[in-house]
């Protein structure tokens, strides 16, 4: 099973997140944020072979199987991917952005398992 996908998309959000911040900058974060949680839970999903379609359910798993320390912080990353769609409120756009800048870590923890 490739990680490739999810791979590319942890460096666009480390890119993103390189840029001098502005709103334009900020939207895009959010976006491959976005992308980023997705790519994440459903790569391990499939590596892990689960038929289950549930992001907390497979968050749970991933802990399981040591691919995370905390499931905490995990289903605060779905939360945070949840409430981007609001993103027009700006208070909200900037907890997301934040939350974005602070999972880099635990992005590359996973994706240096999964590759394991």
């Amino acid at each position: 099973m490739s990680t490739a996908e999810f791979a590319k998309a942890l460096d666009r959000l480390k890119d993103a997140l390189k840029q001098p911040k502005n709103d334009f900058i900020r939207d895009s974060v959010i976006q491959r944020f976005e992308f980023t949680v997705e790519l994440a839970w459903k790569t391990a999903k499939k590596i892990l072979l689960s038929s289950s379609n549930s992001p907390r359910s497979i968050i749970r798993e991933m802990a399981q199987e040591d691919l995370i320390t905390s499931p905490q912080i995990w289903f605060a990353l779905i939360e945070a991917r949840n409430l981007s769609s609001h993103t027009y409120k700006e208070e909200l756009a900037e907890k997301v952005y934040q939350t974005a800048q602070d999972s880099i870590a635990e992005f590359e923890k996973l994706l240096e398992k999964l590759n394991a």
